[in-house]
């Protein structure tokens, strides 16, 4: 009958038992390339990454958010952009109308000028994904309504957008109203009704309205190009906000990275020098458990 001692036993099998788990540790760290793999691990490692990756959490929201806005405000430019056509040619109209007393002309005047009121029209309720890009926070319904006589001709545009605008938040301390304020949207009502009092000036061919019709040509347009700056500025602040969020993002990865993931190389090398201490500890272990109680006499 054979008999080993019951504590050098318990202590060599307690070793492989510690070698095994750490022969596991290496593998699991190699199959993944991760370091951690449980909090206990390395508590305060995986504390730290948990921070970490909350913040990246939160930069990602953020990134969305400028990504958002500055879609809205690029949409916006574009929209303005046209408007800022219709009105360039609104106004040579107005300046050739305004010394022309042939009725023939300044009829086909009006009819390119109602065609330009059309075409505004639908720019000012332009939407960017159903959502409509001059109402404010009202962005369900179209902003600019329009009146209309029994021939169809439009005699009067009303804006009934919000009077506030949506702040989109880029940080935890900034935020940006990529949509134009209630000033510009306002502004664009008052250069349709010009548009409209335009058209009916030129139909009546009276050089005196049209000539007065031109001043409020002018300030209109003057809001427009204010508008289409402002958003370039706008765009130039989000771009500017993207790159830092980049920036973040890239070390905020780098450094959940260093706290997280294995040294391949060197995993390899500790599973082979554990893999070695494994098979002395089963050898030794095979030894002291084949000895017999004579081997103690």
């Amino acid at each position: 009958m054979r008999i080993a001692s019951t504590t050098i036993s318990a202590a060599a099998l307690g070793q492989i038992n510690d070698l095994t788990g750490q022969l596991a540790k290496y593998q699991t760290q190699i199959s993944t390339g991760q370091r951690i793999s449980l909090p206990e691990d390395d508590p305060a490692a995986v504390g730290h990454v948990v921070n970490l990756q909350a913040e990246q959490q939160t930069l990602a929201q953020y990134a969305k958010n400028a990504s958002s806005a500055l879609t809205t405000s690029q949409a916006s430019s574009s929209a303005l952009t046209d408007l800022k056509t219709i009105s360039d040619r609104a106004t040579e109209i107005a300046t050739l109308g305004s010394s022309t007393e042939n009725s023939t002309t300044a009829s086909a005047y009006a009819t390119e000028t109602n065609q330009l009121l059309e075409q505004a029209v639908q720019s000012a309720n332009a939407t960017l994904s159903g959502s409509y890009l001059f109402g404010g926070t009202d962005t369900a319904t179209a902003p600019y309504q329009v009146t209309r006589d029994a021939s169809g001709a439009i005699t009067g545009v009303t804006y009934t957008g919000s009077a506030t605008t949506a702040s989109i938040p880029l940080s935890d301390s900034a935020s940006v109203s990529p949509s134009t304020d209630a000033t510009t949207n306002q502004g664009l009502a008052d250069f349709l009704n010009h548009l409209v009092s335009l058209r009916d000036a030129l139909n009546n061919n009276d050089t005196t309205a049209v000539a007065a019709v031109s001043g409020g040509l002018q300030t209109t347009e003057n809001t427009l190009i204010n508008s289409i700056s402002e958003q370039g500025a706008v765009q130039s602040r989000i771009e500017v906000t993207q790159t830092q969020q980049q920036s973040r993002a890239t070390s905020l990865g780098q450094l959940v990275s260093s706290d997280r993931d294995a040294d391949t190389a060197q995993a390899m090398t500790q599973l082979n020098q554990t893999q070695v201490a494994y098979q002395a500890a089963l050898q030794s272990t095979v030894t002291i458990m084949s000895k017999s109680l004579l081997d103690y006499l």
